[in-house]
């Protein structure tokens, strides 16, 4: 087991494939679209073969509930007596005994700096503050937690953009026999790359330890969201895999809540999105895992964050798309360009 050195108290496990979401080839688009046409008339769920062992499974997702008009799509909660933990963002605090912040727009790993967090991001993470521990890219406001990515006209540092990214490393860990869910809102625009993900709570070189993107949105499309697992013996020799699902435009994930929700067994990992069966589930015993192994079934922590461009979606960003200030004041509904999340629930599995 070896620890990347992280002299500058940022996040060492993001010496990750490139990204905290799944990074789709370009020679793949249109295999992937392919998958698309095919899950829509077919409703199958198809893996696609990358050429660099990436595989990509598409679902299209349209509930009967859809058709209802509503604000927000998000399942049921839990009963209190099934609940582990709870965040609400019911005071305008964010919880220092559960959340810190990484700062900078990269890390270091065996005495080297990487920039852009290894994925060619572009923005500059900030530290909260105050007794509120919150920052201009990062604020509870109306039992909404907001992270607002901001385009600095005149610069930051030596950067264009600003944003937030925080985790619960060493403060709240997670673990198999559970779910995790998150009711959320989606910032609308090209290059914002918000995310939830997992990283293991014990030092891996990356990806030997694994990790799991529970939600990765591309600001431009929207009404697709995808998860990942990403794993293998080193960056150059591992595996990824993607679910991807997408819902009608008229219900998509910038204009309404939707959860999305990480059911997490033994050897045995589900992704819902609001009250349905798994877009995409997948075990222990598949094929995928014959190479490099499943690690999946130790502790993890959480990472919440919004990037902006970045090789998620082939370093395409609009800056107009982005808040110029911390109030938003170049947008006439701020919230658009925001990753809003009303609530995160991690709870036992039911019987």
């Amino acid at each position: 087991m070896v620890e990347l050195v992280d002299t500058l108290g940022l996040e060492p496990s993001a010496a990750r494939r490139g990204g905290s979401t799944p990074s789709i080839p370009t020679n793949q688009n249109k295999m992937r679209k392919k998958s698309f046409l095919f899950n829509f008339l077919l409703c199958l769920h198809i893996p696609l073969i990358s050429l660099d062992n990436e595989f990509v499974f598409s679902k299209y997702q349209n509930l009967k509930n859809y058709e209802i008009k509503q604000k927000s799509f998000c399942k049921k909660r839990s009963p209190l007596s099934r609940i582990i933990w709870l965040e609400d963002f019911i005071t305008p605090s964010l919880s220092e005994s559960d959340w810190s912040y990484e700062i900078s727009n990269g890390f270091i790993h065996r005495g080297r700096y990487i920039s852009g967090w290894g994925n060619e991001e572009l923005q500059y993470y900030q530290e909260g503050k105050g007794a509120n521990f919150t920052n201009d890219n990062l604020f509870i406001e109306n039992g909404f937690l907001k992270i607002q990515p901001i385009f600095h006209k005149d610069g930051f540092k030596e950067f264009k953009y600003t944003s937030a990214r925080i985790n619960t490393k060493n403060k709240l860990s997670f673990n198999p026999s559970t779910r995790l869910t998150f009711c959320f809102k989606a910032p609308k625009g090209t290059g914002a790359w918000p995310a939830f993900w997992l990283m293991p709570s014990n030092s891996f070189d990356w990806p030997q330890g694994g990790e799991i993107d529970i939600l990765e949105h591309r600001g431009r499309i929207s009404n697709v969201v995808s998860s990942a697992l990403h794993f293998g013996k080193s960056p150059s020799e591992k595996s990824t895999l993607v679910g991807e699902v997408s819902i009608p435009e008229y219900v998509n994930f910038q204009e309404y809540f939707h959860s999305i929700t990480f059911e997490w067994k033994d050897n045995l990992l589900n992704f819902y999105l609001d009250e349905a069966e798994p877009y995409w589930q997948i075990d222990s015993e598949s094929k995928f895992f014959k190479e490099f192994g499943f690690p999946f079934n130790s502790s993890f922590y959480l990472i919440i964050n919004v990037a902006v461009g970045g090789i998620y979606d082939q370093s395409r960003v609009d800056s107009k798309a982005f808040c110029m200030d911390k109030f938003c004041s170049n947008k006439s509904d701020p919230d658009h360009a925001r990753f809003i999340v009303d609530w995160i629930e991690y709870s036992n599995i039911e019987d």
